[in-house]
C-alpha cells in the first residue's frame, strides 16, 4: 500500500445505484495531490460545457489528500468541489473536523458522487461496505436533527461516525446552500449543499473503527513535527490568537484598520465593534472550545446564550467572517443576536456570508425605497435589526414569499425586485463578498474579481506579506517591496505567487492558520512533511506546481464554461471612496484596476484578452489533455 494514500477513489452513481471503487496509480497522486484538484480533474473529464449545476450530469467530489488524517495539527481539512450553482462556474469549499480523516480511515482517498437518486437517501460508508440507504426519516429536518438521528442508528461498539450533510437548504436547492459536517464544521461556500440536495442525497455517513491510523513512510520524523506545532503554538502571534479567542480575535485588529465590512460594504468599522470582539464575545457566552483532528490550536469557539436569543452549544459559535456578514454589516452588533443567527444558517444549512450579502442587499434596497414592503408580507426589514435578519434567514431557508426569490441568487432577484437594486448586490460571479474590504486590499480586490470560485478571501495571503517582507516574501520569489495599500507590480506578483502557495494548501488540505506563512511551520518543514508522509522527494518548485495547476485547472473549467476576463469584475460600491473611519478614503482605483488584471494575467500565463489559461501554460503544467 502507498504512503499517505490508498491508490482507491470511490464512485457513486445514484441514478444506477452503481457503487465501485476506482483505481489511480502513482502518478495520478504526485500530480494532482488531492483536494481541489481531484475534483477539477472529475470536472474536466466528465462534465459538459453546458452542464447544469443543479442536474444529475454535474460531479460532486469529497476529497481530503496525500496528506489528511495524519496526527499532526493543520492536516484534517477536506473539499467539496462541483459546478456551482451559486456562480454557475466551477464550485470548491472547504472544511476541517474530522470528516476528511474519517474519509482516509474508510480506505479511500476521495468519494465521487454523479446522477440523482430517485427519492431521498443517504450513503453510508463503513470501509469495503458502502450502502445507499432511504432518508425519508431525514427529508425536511434540521441539520442537528439529522446528524442525532443518524448518529444514534449508526453508532456501533468500538467504532466512531462522522456526518456530512446539506440540511433543508440543501433540499430546497437554495443557491448558495452549504454542507455541514458533525454540526459544527461548514463547506460555506459555492453552494455545495445544493448540488447534493439536487441529487437527493440528504447525507453521507462514514462508520471506522475507533482506532485507525494512515500508513506514512516516517512516522517518527511527523511525530517531531506535531511536538514542535505544540511548543510554537504558545508564542506565535496568530495562532496564539486563534488559540485564545478563536477568529473573532481578530475584530477589533481589523475594525481598526477600517477593514471590517459595515453597512453593506459602505465602510470598514462600526463605532460599536468591540461588542463582536472575540475578548467580549467569550466572557458573554463562551461554552469552551472544540478542535480539529490532531490539531493544537483549537480555534474553533463554541456559544451558548439564553435570554433574549437562545443559542446552544452543538452549532458552533460565529467566526470573524460571521461576525461581519451577519453582524457589522449589517449593523448588527449584539453578539448573541449575530450567533442567534449563525444557529439559524448552520440549521438550514446556509452559506452565512452570502446569506449576510442578500441580506444587506434587501435592507439597503428598501432603505432607498426600491422594494416594498408588500413583497415581505408587510414587514420593513432594515439594518441594525436582528429580528429583520431572523425572518429572512427563515423565509431563504424555507423558499417562502420573497425568501423563494432571494434563494436563486442576486441575478434571480434583480431580475424580480428591479435594475434599480442592482447597485446594492454586492457580489462577484454571484457570491457575497468576504469581510475584508477590497477597498483596503489591493490583493482581495484581485482575487475577488478573478478567483475561479468567485469572491473569496482564502485564496491568496493578504498585503501584510508584501509590507513586512523577509523570508516570508522571498522564500516565495516574491521580488520587490511595497505597503498594504501599494499596487504596484510587487503586490501583482505577491498576489500571484501566493495565489500559487495557498492553492497547494488547499491542493494539500492544510490549514492556512498552520502551514500559512509565519504560522506554526516553514515552507522548508512543509516540503519535509510531504516526504514524511509520502516518500516522495518533492521539492518546493514541484508542490508550487501542483497549486499552480490547480488555479488553471479550475479557470480552464470556467473557460469552456464561457467565462472570461468581461466576468472578472467589481460592484461599482468598490470603486467609491470609503466616507468615514480609519479606512476613510480607500478605493479600488478605477483606472488602475484594468491595469492590475493586465499585470496579474501576464504574471499568470494567461491570455491578456480573455484572462484564461494559454494552451502554453496548460502544456507547462501538464494539462494538454485540458486543451
Amino acid at each position: 500500500m502507498p504512503n499517505g494514500y490508498h491508490g482507491v477513489v470511490l464512485r457513486v452513481n445514484l441514478s444506477t445505484k452503481l457503487v465501485e471503487k476506482q483505481e489511480f496509480p502513482e502518478e495520478f497522486y504526485r500530480t494532482y495531490m488531492g483536494g481541489g484538484a481531484f475534483g477539477a480533474y472529475f470536472l474536466l473529464q466528465e462534465t459538459a460545457a453546458d452542464t447544469d449545476p443543479l442536474g444529475p450530469g454535474n460531479v460532486l467530489t469529497i476529497a481530503p489528500s496525500v496528506t489528511t488524517g495524519c496526527a499532526l495539527s493543520g492536516v484534517s481539512r477536506f473539499s467539496a468541489v462541483a459546478l456551482s450553482p451559486t456562480t454557475n462556474a466551477v464550485g470548491e469549499g472547504q472544511s476541517g473536523g474530522d470528516f476528511g480523516p474519517f474519509v482516509k480511515f474508510a480506505g479511500y482517498d476521495a468519494i465521487v458522487v454523479t446522477g440523482k437518486a430517485d427519492a431521498p437517501c443517504y450513503l453510508l460508508v463503513n470501509g469495503e461496505t458502502v450502502e445507499i440507504r432511504d432518508a425519508a426519516h431525514l427529508t425536511g429536518h434540521s441539520v442537528s436533527e439529522v446528524h442525532d438521528r443518524l448518529d444514534a442508528e449508526l453508532k456501533q461498539d468500538g467504532t466512531r461516525v462522522s456526518i456530512l450533510q446539506c440540511g433543508p437548504a440543501g433540499e430546497r436547492l437554495v443557491r448558495y446552500a452549504c454542507l455541514m459536517a458533525d454540526c459544527n464544521d461548514a463547506v460555506g461556500r459555492t453552494g455545495m449543499g445544493a448540488v447534493m440536495g439536487s441529487k437527493n442525497l440528504r447525507a453521507i455517513a462514514i462508520r471506522v473503527p475507533r482506532k485507525t491510523k494512515l500508513p506514512v513512510a516516517d512516522l517518527e520524523s511527523i511525530r517531531k513535527l506535531a511536538v514542535l506545532a505544540g511548543e510554537r503554538v504558545k508564542t506565535a502571534d496568530f495562532p496564539s490568537t486563534l488559540r485564545a479567542h478563536g477568529t473573532p480575535g481578530v475584530v477589533q485588529f481589523q475594525s481598526e484598520a477600517g477593514n471590517m465590512a459595515t453597512h453593506n460594504y459602505s465602510r470598514g468599522w462600526h463605532p460599536e465593534y468591540k461588542e463582536l470582539s472575540g475578548q467580549v464575545f467569550g466572557e458573554k457566552m463562551g461554552a469552551g472550545q472544540t478542535t480539529c483532528f490532531g490539531c493544537v490550536v483549537a480555534c474553533r469557539k463554541r456559544v451558548r446564550c439564553t435570554g433574549v436569543y437562545e443559542v446552544s452549544d452543538k452549532l458552533g459559535g460565529p467566526e470573524f467572517e460571521t461576525l461581519s456578514t451577519l453582524g457589522s454589516n449589517l449593523d448588527i452588533v449584539d453578539a448573541a443576536a449575530v450567533a442567534k443567527a449563525n444557529e439559524m444558517c448552520n440549521e438550514y444549512g446556509i452559506d452565512t456570508i452570502t446569506m449576510g450579502a442578500v441580506a444587506a442587499y434587501v435592507f439597503e434596497s428598501m432603505e432607498h425605497g426600491l422594494i416594498s414592503s408588500d413583497a415581505t408580507d408587510g414587514k420593513t426589514l432594515r439594518f441594525g435589526d436582528p429580528e429583520s435578519l431572523f425572518w429572512l434567514i427563515d423565509h431563504v431557508g424555507k423558499r417562502e414569499g420573497i425568501g423563494g426569490v432571494l434563494a436563486d441568487g442576486f441575478d434571480a432577484a434583480i431580475a424580480r425586485l428591479g435594475e434599480k437594486t442592482a447597485p446594492f448586490a454586492i457580489h462577484c460571479k454571484g457570491q457575497g463578498l468576504p469581510a475584508h474590504m477590497a477597498q483596503v486590499k489591493p490583493s482581495q480586490a484581485l482575487m475577488y474579481a478573478t478567483v475561479p470560485i468567485g469572491g473569496d478571501h482564502m485564496s491568496c495571503e493578504h498585503d501584510w506579506l508584501l509590507a513586512g517582507g523577509g523570508e516570508l516574501a522571498t522564500g516565495l520569489a516574491i521580488v520587490g517591496k511595497g505597503t498594504r495599500a501599494s499596487t504596484d507590480l510587487p503586490k501583482i506578483r505577491m498576489t500571484a505567487f501566493s495565489q500559487h502557495f495557498y492553492s497547494l494548501l488547499d491542493t494539500l488540505t492544510l490549514c492556512m492558520f498552520v502551514w500559512g506563512p509565519g504560522n506554526l511551520f516553514s515552507y522548508r518543514e512543509l516540503e519535509d512533511f510531504v516526504h514524511h508522509v509520502t516518500g516522495w522527494d518533492c521539492t518546493f518548485w514541484e508542490l508550487m506546481k501542483v497549486g499552480e495547476r490547480k488555479i488553471n485547472m479550475m479557470r480552464r473549467i470556467n473557460a469552456r464554461r464561457g467565462f472570461s476576463r468581461d466576468d472578472d469584475l467589481l460592484p461599482d460600491r468598490l470603486y467609491e471612496p470609503v466616507p468615514e473611519g480609519p479606512s476613510k478614503g480607500a478605493h479600488v482605483d478605477r483606472d488602475l484596476f484594468p491595469i492590475m488584471l493586465d499585470q496579474y494575467y501576464g504574471i499568470m500565463g494567461w491570455d491578456v484578452a480573455t484572462g484564461n489559461p494559454s494552451p502554453a501554460k496548460l502544456m507547462e503544467l501538464g494539462l494538454e489533455w485540458a486543451i
